[in-house]
């Protein structure tokens, strides 16, 4: 089994290939944090906490909000949703949709699932109470929600899945997500791999962060690949194009759009009876007060990696 400073130090020849060439074609390369000896959880909260960093500075999160905040627009104000993030990491993009409902004054119910139970922890170890945010692990393929959801999200998973995954992941969303739902994901340029090379050395991130970044690029499709996977799974959405080479998949119920898997009546009746209120008083916690009271954000701990 690999040990946090074997992950710290490798490289593969394609790490270090010429950027044109080596993104002709999606590669295969698997990333550090996708291999099962990636198991140390003072390591794993480091190089989570490194990647929400990542996010907020590229503005990863926009995309996914202004998506909710026009499928939010299509209902009544006080109306209660629901929003499951798959891979959902550290928890930092459903703290975001956490903070624009809270501004909006809508009430939402939040999960989070992700694969690995080390991210499980660092999200609920980084995420205030007061949020009322569940956070799970498991397969989001294998995955079957307790409760009908309105909108899924994912942000940042599907350059970690191969082709036959992201038809079924595909498939999944569509079935699953009554209102809608959303990818955000990297686009494959050589510019973001030369790029993100040279701004991770500049930050300071973790090694695992400035390998496993260049490896997302070059695994991440592009518009045209999008649009081959949606015909080939059957499923009818849209690819959005978005700064700094990123692209969202969206696909949205119209106004008064039946859920695909439980009749509108029952959706509201979990909305009324079983949804959490998210708006506590005073002013929502910032991203920075939500590390901070997470407590295992302590970089004296990162060390270790």
């Amino acid at each position: 089994m690999n040990t946090p400073e074997d992950h710290a130090v490798v490289m593969k020849p394609a790490d270090r290939a010429p950027a044109g060439r080596w993104l002709a074609q999606r590669s295969l390369q698997p990333e550090l944090m996708d291999d099962p000896g990636f198991a140390d959880p003072v390591l794993h909260a480091h190089v989570l906490a490194d990647l929400a960093e990542v996010n907020r500075f590229t503005r990863t999160h926009e995309p996914v909000l202004r998506f909710l905040q026009q499928a939010w627009q299509r209902r009544p104000p006080r109306e209660a949703v629901s929003v499951l993030d798959v891979g959902s990491g550290q928890g930092d993009l459903l703290r975001a949709i956490w903070r624009l409902a809270w501004q909006q004054g809508r009430t939402v119910h939040l999960q989070g699932l992700d694969l690995h139970p080390h991210s499980t922890q660092a999200a609920q170890l980084a995420t205030p109470p007061a949020m009322g945010i569940r956070f799970l692990t498991g397969d989001v393929l294998t995955h079957r929600p307790a409760e009908p959801v309105d909108y899924v999200v994912s942000s940042q998973l599907a350059h970690h899945l191969d082709d036959a995954q992201l038809l079924r992941l595909l498939r999944w969303l569509d079935r699953h997500a009554a209102a809608g739902w959303c990818i955000a994901d990297l686009r494959r340029h050589w510019l973001p791999w030369l790029g993100f090379r040279l701004l991770a050395r500049l930050a300071g991130w973790h090694p695992v962060v400035r390998i496993d970044g260049t490896r997302s690029i070059a695994r991440a499709c592009t518009p045209a690949e999008w649009q081959q996977l949606l015909a080939r799974a059957g499923v009818a959405a849209q690819v959005r194009r978005h700064w700094p080479f990123r692209l969202t998949v969206e696909s949205m119920q119209p106004p008064g759009g039946q859920a695909r898997t439980e009749p509108a009546p029952a959706r509201r009746r979990v909305a009324g009876e079983r949804l959490a209120a998210c708006k506590p008083p005073g002013r929502p916690p910032t991203d920075r007060q939500s590390r901070l009271r997470g407590g295992e954000l302590d970089r004296g701990a990162g060390d270790a990696g």
